[in-house]
């Protein structure tokens, strides 16, 4: 203790305060300058200015250096995940002054020709032209377009001129449909989309991708690396440098060009419904379906859909896109949950509105879940991935079996259905579900007798109530050892809070204090489902 009081009274106080100050200030500089720079705009790539390196370890094979055709080693050097040229890090700059990277817009009007990109072929590739094995032997061997994808022989490269896009023609935003503006700043200059124009195709059904590349365990970034190469680079946009809105501003200009766009997105239940609520928002209409790409850890909606349960490391654009093409477009009801509370510090009432689209829940999941994102938001959470997620999840509700923070919860609440209200058991949770999965692929409503409840459906204006006992009674429905309490079908749900307690929404939980929840239907979204699949 002595050799703090020494050195503080011999000054540090004044070094202190003056390195705190520094960090202050540095700190609102640069949120100053994030704020002039700011572009609500959807931002586009100067492609003549440098390739958009990736690291080799995203590739699952090796390659060769286009600059100076030695062999990579695994994860050594970098790739343009546009174009598919790939260099050591010592050749990066030779590569952007000599190698032309994918254009994202062009103004020249004449037939489109290809790009081709020297050597490292797919494995299996053919001339599109003598239809013999291309590719082949050491080093950069024969050609392959990047908009189209055809491979060639050096022999019959005269053979090819003009590029048709190949066969996701109808998902891709041509270079020369793209009209871009520059925007200059005090601080730079940025190009940035202007408008789209009629590309005279049949069938025009662009695909936007959204995903975040700062979620999960870098699988945003795979995803939005690996659908660059295979469309318009533009056309994939990272929410976490702008947010929907800004990447929905590619399907109103879509609309006016006589398109009918797609969004992809890539992520949880939570960010479909975030791009599902900025369609809502931006009075989109008609509102482009939306596909899932299942990034998160539970994934329901995705389930329910027929996207899968879970992201595939080993995924191949080709066969998303296939399935794109083949889905099917399908309509959820959209709730509108209205939370009404005592404000303590005047006379006045506060009010809180949400949009549902999967489940809602009040009680012991909600706490489950409440706890996790806060472990989540904490900065000691440093290991993301999928499989910790659900461990963290197991080891909170075996916490809630013994605490059982949630208990007499039908003491602390009353619930109304269609304006009746309904006396319930001694339960611990109510869940109302608008979708057939909860829990991470739980189907509740499938383990009742259906010649008794009804049928359930997304979106036939009815939400399902259910409720729990207790935690270890949520274990015991993930294994499919017991079934739910049987509440019933409504299409107004009231529940007032005398407690308070924690509720969850999509995902996102809260602690809410004594109030009154209604759930009232606002529409329906358009989604894209997968033929034959529930």
């Amino acid at each position: 203790m002595w050799p703090l009081i020494v050195l503080w009274d011999a000054g540090a106080s004044s070094v202190l305060f003056q390195v705190s100050g520094v960090i202050i200030a540095f700190t609102l500089s640069v949120s100053l300058v994030r704020f002039l720079s700011r572009d609500d705009h959807v931002p586009i790539r100067d492609a003549s200015k440098r390739h958009n390196w990736q690291t080799t370890s995203m590739l699952n094979r090796v390659c060769y250096c286009s600059v100076c055709e030695v062999l990579l080693g695994q994860g050594e050097g970098v790739f343009c995940d546009c174009c598919g040229v790939s260099a050591h890090v010592t050749c990066v700059t030779t590569a952007n002054h000599t190698l032309k990277c994918k254009l994202v817009h062009c103004a020249d009007g004449s037939p489109f020709k290809h790009h081709w990109v020297k050597g490292n072929l797919s494995l299996g590739a053919a001339c599109d032209v003598c239809e013999e094995e291309a590719g082949c032997g050491c080093g950069l061997v024969d050609y392959s377009c990047c908009w189209c994808h055809r491979s060639v022989h050096s022999l019959c490269l005269p053979s090819l001129e003009v590029c048709d896009f190949g066969r996701f023609r109808p998902l891709i935003v041509p270079p020369n449909c793209v009209e871009v503006e520059t925007r200059r700043s005090s601080i730079r200059r940025k190009l940035r989309l202007r408008t789209v124009k009629p590309s005279g195709w049949l069938q025009w059904t662009p695909l936007i991708v959204m995903g975040n590349c700062r979620s999960g365990s870098n699988e945003g970034a795979v995803v939005l690396a690996t659908f660059r190469r295979v469309l318009n680079p533009a056309q994939c946009v990272d929410l976490a440098e702008r947010p929907p809105e800004v990447a929905l501003e590619w399907c109103q200009l879509l609309q006016h060009a006589g398109a009918k766009p797609i969004i992809l997105v890539a992520g949880g239940d939570g960010t479909v419904g975030w791009v599902l609520n900025a369609i809502h928002s931006l009075s989109i209409d008609p509102a482009p379906p939306v596909a899932v790409i299942p990034l998160g850890t539970g994934n329901d909606l995705s389930r329910v859909l027929g996207w899968g349960k879970e992201f595939c490391p080993d995924l191949q654009p080709e066969e998303v896109l296939k399935r794109v093409l083949k889905a099917n477009t399908v309509k959820l009801d959209r709730w509108e949950v209205t939370t009404k509370w005592a404000n303590h510090l005047s006379h006045l009432g506060r009010t809180k509105k949400s949009l549902m689209y999967n489940y809602m829940s009040v009680g012991v999941d909600a706490q489950v879940t409440l706890d996790f994102h806060r472990t989540r938001e904490s900065a000691f959470y440093i290991i993301s991935s999928r499989i910790f997620n659900k461990m963290l999840y197991l080891l909170f509700g075996t916490q809630q079996v013994m605490e059982r923070g949630c208990r007499n919860l039908e003491e602390r609440l009353e619930l109304y259905m269609d304006g009746k209200r309904i006396i319930l058991p001694e339960i611990e949770s109510i869940v109302i579900l608008n979708i057939p999965s909860w829990g991470a692929g739980c189907r509740l409503w499938d383990m009742l007798d259906q010649n008794e409840v009804g049928e359930q459906s997304m979106c036939d204006g009815k939400l399902e109530v259910l409720a729990l006992y207790s935690s270890f009674h949520m274990a015991q429905l993930q294994v499919g050892l017991s079934t739910p309490h049987h509440v019933g079908q409504g299409t107004n749900i009231t529940v007032k809070l005398k407690d308070s307690l924690p509720v969850q929404v999509d995902g996102e939980p809260w602690l809410q204090r004594p109030c009154t929840i209604t759930i009232n239907r606002n529409g329906q979204a358009t989604l894209l489902s997968q033929p034959n699949e529930k």
